[in-house]
């Protein structure tokens, strides 16, 4: 299963940098979880692009188990300010409820074609394109 870190927010390339620093360097998931670097497209005056998310491949449950302990220790040293996001990709039935349930604080989304299914949408409110006619 795939566990990608996004952060949405004032900082989010600093703190997404931060993260992947911390992830990296944590000895408890060195070796257990692979921990890799997601960039976006470079721009043209650039050779690679701004990392974009931290993706985390866990292979059973158990290995998930530290993951969260290495975030949360993430979490309060730096108190950041972006908005977390955790999407994943790959999971088992099951699993993904088990990653909701260890990030209690964070926005677990299932990608997309992943086969589960996506949250609903929110209905739009008065005003809203939609009810428009657009």
């Amino acid at each position: 299963m795939d566990i990608r870190f996004e952060l949405i927010g004032p900082d989010s390339r600093q703190e997404l940098r931060s993260l992947y620093t911390w992830l990296c360097d944590d000895r408890s998931l060195r070796g257990r979880i692979p921990i890799e670097p997601v960039r976006g497209p470079a721009r043209p005056d650039e050779m690679g692009g701004d990392l974009e998310a931290v993706l985390a491949l866990v292979s059973t449950l158990a290995t998930l188990a530290q993951l969260p302990f290495s975030y949360a220790a993430w979490r309060d040293g730096r108190r950041p300010r972006s908005q977390v996001i955790v999407q994943v990709a790959g999971a088992e039935p099951g699993e993904l409820e088990a990653v909701r349930e260890a990030f209690p604080d964070v926005s677990v989304r299932p990608i997309a074609g992943d086969g589960q299914e996506p949250e609903p949408e929110p209905e739009p409110g008065p005003g809203t394109e939609r009810e428009a006619g657009r």
